[in-house]
């Protein structure tokens, strides 16, 4: 058999290689992978558009494409007959889009990974494997990819052991989500929920997100967040109202928020100019 792999990640690709499959390797221009030292070992094509990928799949020959992060969306119903195969990073047909990961933690739905046939549709087209990620409080979106990568890992040699062939077609739902992050979503507005805010902060806790809030005309980011429970802290607390800032310490802001104290952590900002006793939605 004769692979084409082509995405921005590498585990499946380092799969594929532990496995000595006769593989050619794309690469998505300007993403991680395209910076993975062990590259440098394997000969490998950097891809910097569809055309250019579209013009390598009809001039070469090969069994199966493994899509692992392509950009792409690909006229499959028009090209050659061959077995074009995508590694989604979700539970499908549940949080199709781009960014699954972050709308499991965010809407509290069940994550995991599941290697399906290509269609002309987004993330759509028969599944051959899947795992499933169970939702639980204690995830974060930063730990949702690092056990997506190894369930991407699984799904793909379950797909390689059963021939790539379909076992589940793709059910259509009105519950099922599909999703990719807009700006407005890693925006902390007081008025929330504390529920809400939590899972916003745990759904862009990764360092390349963050989620923002702003405070007297100045923009703050957080990563982290805690609700506080100590018997001393509490009883201190009750000389405060809601939404009043407590304490400002090293990268942290603790506030009272709904008879709750809320831990803002991994700030980056001008701490220097929060003010403890001023309310965190201070104008």
């Amino acid at each position: 058999m004769k692979y084409v792999f082509f995405g921005n990640r590498r585990f499946v690709l380092e799969e594929m290689l532990k496995k000595n499959l006769d593989v050619d390797i794309l690469v998505v221009k300007g993403t991680h992978l395209e910076r993975e030292k062990f590259l440098n070992n394997y000969p490998h094509k950097i891809i910097s558009s569809k055309e250019e990928f579209l013009e390598y799949l009809d001039d070469n020959d090969f069994d199966v494409l493994v899509s692992n992060g392509c950009p792409y969306i690909l006229p499959i119903s028009k090209m050659k007959a061959r077995k074009y195969v995508n590694i989604h990073p979700s539970y499908l047909p549940d949080l199709k889009g781009i960014d699954p990961a972050h709308g499991s933690i965010l809407f509290k739905r069940d994550g995991g990974a599941a290697c399906h046939f290509m269609t002309d549709e987004i993330d759509d087209g028969d599944i051959i494997s899947r795992i499933k990620i169970p939702y639980s409080s204690d995830l974060d979106v930063s730990l949702l990819y690092q056990l997506g990568f190894v369930a991407e890992k699984q799904v793909f040699n379950e797909a390689l052991n059963n021939g790539f062939t379909s076992t589940v077609i793709q059910e259509k739902r009105d519950d099922l989500l599909y999703y990719s992050r807009k700006p407005e979503d890693k925006i902390i507005n007081f008025n929330e929920s504390n529920e809400q805010i939590e899972a916003k902060i745990k759904a862009f806790n990764n360092y390349s997100q963050g989620c923002s809030f702003i405070y007297k005309g100045e923009e703050f980011k957080t990563y982290d967040i805690d609700f506080l429970t100590n018997s001393y802290l509490k009883n201190y607390s009750l000389g405060f109202q809601d939404l009043e800032i407590i304490f400002v310490y090293e990268d942290c802001i603790l506030l009272k928020k709904d008879g709750e104290l809320l831990k803002l952590g991994k700030i980056k900002g001008s701490l220097e100019k929060v003010q403890v006793n001023s309310l965190i939605n201070e104008k």
